[in-house]
């Protein structure tokens, strides 16, 4: 999505004036004209305003770049997303961002590997697979980050290999030793035999919420970061949604 945008804002800078198409009515050329220009500031001149099979529904033309637009001007279809011009806002974008949420509490927080630096203060969930590389990498990461409230979980999606580690940290006594060994490279031989309904409840959760990569990180505030989100991100991304409101508490 991030390249979308990219280029969807390329598109709304330095565009040129030009005539209107003749099958679209004066009053809507017009309106359509006066808010593209409003809602970019200027940016966004048009040459050329045509209709499509769809109603209110208009093809802009402007400096050889196509995008649509309805009839007021004010949102249109770039790059696959539905834009906001006035507001500057992608609202495909908002909408993706609103199914990533995870509510916090649906969380099974009882199977999880709790772990608090500091104070707490901060509160996240981690889900990772000892056959993710970047997964490997992120942990450490994690490690060294000050008053949070971690909860790991065992996620072993990557790799057939990963259900037989993840097996061995569960059924293990020293759960988190074992986890954090296996995280940090460890192929131990274990025990494989005990009652893994929490996994399982685990795996079933990733797949209701379509979590199909590693790592994934659940703020307190539902929002969901996947994959090798940069160091200076996810800190930001956690001062500002890793705190527990007082309801969650």
């Amino acid at each position: 999505m991030g390249g979308k945008l990219v280029a969807a804002a390329a598109l709304f800078v330095g565009l040129s004036a030009g005539a209107l198409a003749a099958d679209v009515s004066e009053r809507v050329a017009a309106q359509i004209k006066a808010g593209v220009n409003a809602n970019t500031n200027g940016a966004v001149r048009v040459e050329q305003i045509n209709t499509t099979p769809l109603t209110n529904i208009y093809e802009v033309i402007s400096e050889g770049e196509i995008f649509y637009v309805n009839e007021t001007g004010r949102y249109s279809f770039v790059g696959g997303s539905l834009m906001d011009l006035k507001s500057k806002t992608d609202l495909t974008a908002l909408q993706q961002d609103k199914r990533m949420v995870i509510p916090f509490n649906k969380l099974p927080l009882q199977h999880a590997i709790k772990e608090v630096h500091g104070d707490g203060s901060r509160v996240m969930a981690l889900f990772e697979d000892p056959f993710c590389p970047i997964c490997r990498v992120f942990t450490k990461f994690v490690d060294q980050i000050d008053n949070v409230t971690i909860y790991r979980f065992i996620f072993p999606i990557t790799d057939r290999r990963s259900q037989s580690l993840a097996r061995m940290a569960w059924c293990s006594r020293d759960r988190a030793g074992v986890w954090k060994a296996i995280m940090d490279g460890a192929r131990p031989q274990l025990p494989e035999s005990c009652n893994t309904d929490g996994l399982v409840e685990i795996l079933k959760l990733g797949e209701r919420y379509g979590m199909n990569n590693t790592p994934t990180v659940v703020l307190a505030s539902g929002k969901r970061l996947v994959g090798a989100t940069p160091p200076e991100q996810f800190m930001e991304e956690l001062e500002r949604g890793g705190r527990l409101k007082a309801d969650q508490r």
